[in-house]
């Protein structure tokens, strides 16, 4: 209708990153305000941000991650029935579905309560990430952010 085409997910900054965030909606722009000042350091980090969750691009998503070393699967959501949130979850199977298994992958559930996520808190996601390069090694897969104690 207006002659513009939108993919399955738009993939910032992906071209040369080593690591990258895997993150919906308005949470996005947050993320790529962090992942431009992260840039701007000489560090390679990019961002997925999928447009459609049903149906899940399965083929796609898993061709897309599979260029990673570590990814970070965030989630606005959690699941208490299932292995992580929504979004880590689909990701996952759909990796796990196409034989993609090299990058290290890690969810981080944000948002609970209704709490705002913050660039702190994404680029302590980006960290984290550069942790699991340097060391090789994912201490936990499952993660909360902005939770109160």
């Amino acid at each position: 209708m207006t002659g513009r085409k939108y993919g399955l997910f738009e993939e910032y900054m992906t071209e040369d990153a080593d690591v990258a965030i895997v993150i919906l909606n308005s949470t996005a722009g947050t993320a790529k305000y962090v992942v431009n000042q992260l840039r701007a350091q000489g560090k390679k980090v990019g961002l997925i941000k999928p447009r459609v969750f049903r149906p899940f691009p399965v083929d796609e998503m898993a061709a897309a991650l599979s260029r990673f070393k570590a990814i970070a699967i965030m989630d606005k959501a959690d699941s208490f029935n299932a292995a992580g949130g929504p979004l880590f979850t689909e990701v996952t199977s759909a990796m796990y579905a196409k034989g993609v298994f090299s990058p290290k992958v890690i969810n981080y559930i944000y948002g609970l309560g209704g709490r705002d996520v913050k660039t702190d808190d994404i680029e302590f996601v980006y960290n984290k990430l550069f942790d699991i390069l340097n060391t090789g090694k994912v201490d936990s897969v499952f993660n909360y952010l902005g939770v109160r104690e």
